[in-house]
C-alpha cells in the first residue's frame, strides 16, 4: 500500500496483515555514495529508512536514526559520504527485522516489541516475493492502537447484545410462564365446569334406571291382570309401541351412561395435558 494512504482510511481488523498498511518503497544500491542516503533523508524527512540493494537483489537496510546518530559522530561525516553505502553498511552491522508481507498486524507488533531495546523502534523490512518495503514502527504501533480500540468496541457491543438478548429471552419466558399459568387457570376452569355437571347427570341416571325398571315392571304386571284395556288405552299402547320400552329404554339409558363417561374421561385428560 502507498504510504500516502492514512491509517484513518484503513478498516482494520485481528486479521489485517503488514500489507495492509502503508509501506516506504524505497532502496539504494549498495555502490552508490553515502551521499545520496543524505540527499534522499533531506528530501525525505518521514522516511523512517532505506533499503539496501545490490544488483537489485535485497541486502539490508539502513535506518534514519542508525545513519545520522553514526554521521554525528566525529568525523564520520566525512569519511563516508564519498565512500560506498557498502563501506558504511558493513561498519553498522545493523540488526534488521524481516517479515512476510501476509503476517498479522498483532503477530508484528508482539514481534517487533520483543526486539533487543537498542532496535526496538527501528523500521521492519516487509517482503513480498522479491519485494522489500520499510514499514515505519510508529505505524505499525498506531495500527495495532487501532485495531485494539476496535476490537475492544466489538467487544463491547457484542456484550450489550448478549445482556439485550437475555433480557428478551426473560421476557419470552416470562411471556411463555404467563400464557402457561393461564391455559392451567382455563382448564382448571373447564374441569369444573365439566365435572360438576357430569357428577349429576351420573347420579340422577341411575336415579332414571331404577325409576324405568320400576315402571317397565308396572306397565307387565298391566299387562298380565288387564289383558283387555278399554279401547282408548289400547289405541294409545299400539301408537307408544309399548311392547318395546321394556328393551328400548335400558338401552337409550346405557348410551346416555356411555357419553357422560367420555366427557369425565376428556376432563381427566385436560388434568393430565396440565402436569
Amino acid at each position: 500500500m502507498d504510504i500516502s494512504t492514512s491509517l484513518d482510511n484503513l478498516n482494520l481488523g485481528l486479521s489485517s496483515v503488514l500489507g495492509d498498511l502503508p509501506l516506504w518503497d524505497i532502496s539504494l544500491e549498495l555502490s552508490c555514495l553515502g551521499n545520496s542516503l543524505i540527499e534522499l533523508f533531506d528530501k525525505k524527512p518521514l522516511m523512517p529508512g532505506v533499503v539496501l540493494t545490490d544488483n537489485q537483489n535485497y541486502v539490508g537496510m539502513i535506518s534514519r536514526r542508525q545513519f545520522f546518530e553514526f554521521m554525528s559522530r566525529p568525523y564520520s561525516l566525512g569519511l563516508f559520504k564519498e565512500r560506498t553505502i557498502a563501506n558504511l553498511y558493513d561498519y553498522l552491522q545493523s540488526d534488521v527485522l524481516v517479515m512476510d508481507t501476509n503476517k498479522t498486524i498483532v503477530e508484528a507488533t508482539q514481534q517487533a516489541l520483543s526486539r533487543n531495546s537498542q532496535f526496538v523502534y527501528e523500521p521492519i523490512v516487509v517482503a513480498q516475493e522479491r519485494q522489500h518495503k520499510l514499514l515505519d514502527i510508529q505505524q505499525l504501533l498506531l495500527a495495532h492502537s487501532k485495531i485494539h480500540a476496535q476490537t475492544l468496541a466489538q467487544l463491547e457491543t457484542a456484550q450489550k447484545q448478549s445482556q439485550q438478548a437475555q433480557i428478551s429471552l426473560q421476557q419470552v419466558e416470562l411471556i411463555q410462564t404467563e400464557k402457561s399459568l393461564a391455559l392451567e387457570e382455563l382448564i382448571s376452569s373447564l374441569q369444573r365446569e365439566v365435572n360438576s355437571p357430569a357428577k349429576l347427570v351420573v347420579g340422577n341416571l341411575v336415579h332414571t334406571g331404577r325409576y324405568i325398571q320400576e315402571l317397565i315392571k308396572m306397565v307387565n304386571l298391566y299387562q298380565k291382570y288387564y289383558p283387555q284395556p278399554v279401547e282408548e288405552i289400547k289405541i294409545a299402547t299400539e301408537k307408544m309401541k309399548i311392547s318395546s320400552i321394556d328393551t328400548e329404554l335400558p338401552r337409550l339409558l346405557d348410551v346416555m351412561k356411555n357419553h357422560v363417561k367420555k366427557i369425565q374421561e376428556f376432563a381427566v385428560s385436560l388434568s393430565e395435558s396440565k402436569r
